[in-house]
């Protein structure tokens, strides 16, 4: 079962109720024993939010393992890609144990990467 939790980022509500899904995420995420892991959206045009930066820690904490699939990759010049990744991966402090994939929803690329990821997180053995 895939669930996708509110756009902590970008959503239009108060604080007081953005406060709230801060707290039933968090609730949801440390209480399901079948979870198998996370996908973490972020663009890969721009540093990670602290948003961002913060969820991808709470994943760590907990023990969570986490995908990074870093949208909007048709927006960035060939060129460009490497300088980019590596910004959103040293703003994350993420780890070479976690799986990243750079992606466009627009071509295409990285889909197939990024299915496998996420093939390879639901059929992997328990710790």
């Amino acid at each position: 079962m895939f669930v996708d939790v509110p756009g902590y980022g970008y959503a239009k509500v108060s604080k007081t109720e953005r406060e709230k899904w801060g707290v039933m995420m968090e609730q949801y995420l440390t209480s399901q024993s079948a979870l198998r892991g996370v996908v973490l959206l972020v663009d890969i045009r721009h540093d990670p939010t602290g948003d961002d930066v913060t969820m991808y820690n709470f994943l760590k904490h907990y023990e969570i393992p986490v995908i990074v699939v870093a949208t909007k990759l048709d927006k960035i010049k060939k060129a460009q890609r490497q300088k980019h990744e590596a910004a959103v991966k040293r703003k994350l402090q993420f780890e070479s144990t976690d799986r990243f994939v750079a992606f466009s929803a627009e071509t295409a690329e990285g889909k197939d990467e990024a299915w496998k990821a996420i093939y390879d997180l639901l059929t992997r053995e328990e710790d």
